[in-house]
């Protein structure tokens, strides 16, 4: 759990995110409009619960978020978002025969974008500037 300053909604919530890369794009989801920052850009991810591992918790979320069956290859970096919680970035492989379906209670729209096309938009949760400016330090490196 974080000591931050300031009290967030999210104060010590803890999440994992999934980077997931094919044919060099991202997997991207448009948030629903019945959750936290409606109609953002993300990778698909959320909360990790109780006596659960990254690994379980990625696997999931997207299982339950797109109904994907995928498999965490690697934890890649961690950071905290100005509101507070914890994330855990993880890549991501996608099973081949796993389609991505949106459950519409918490995901509007899947899309499969190239970082430069992602790094142009304005309606990006904030979490994914700061993944790619992590990047660009060389925090971490990313293999498609």
């Amino acid at each position: 759990m974080s000591n931050l300053s300031e009290s967030t909604p999210d104060r010590g919530r803890h999440a994992v995110v999934a980077v997931i890369i094919e044919q060099s794009r991202f997997l991207v989801i448009r948030r629903s409009e019945f959750v936290r920052a409606p109609g953002l850009l993300c990778f698909p991810g959320g909360g990790i619960e109780i006596d659960e591992d990254f690994e379980s918790a990625i696997c999931r979320e997207l299982s339950e978020e797109l109904g994907l069956q995928i498999v965490a290859s690697q934890h890649i970096w961690t950071s905290m978002t100005r509101w507070g919680t914890k994330l855990e970035w993880l890549i991501c492989k996608r099973d081949p025969q796993s389609i991505p379906i949106p459950a519409p209670e918490e995901v509007a729209e899947v899309h499969w974008l190239f970082e430069a096309d992602l790094r142009d938009r304005t309606d990006l949760l904030g979490s994914l500037p700061d993944f790619f400016a992590a990047k660009d330090a060389g925090e971490f490196q990313l293999h498609s």
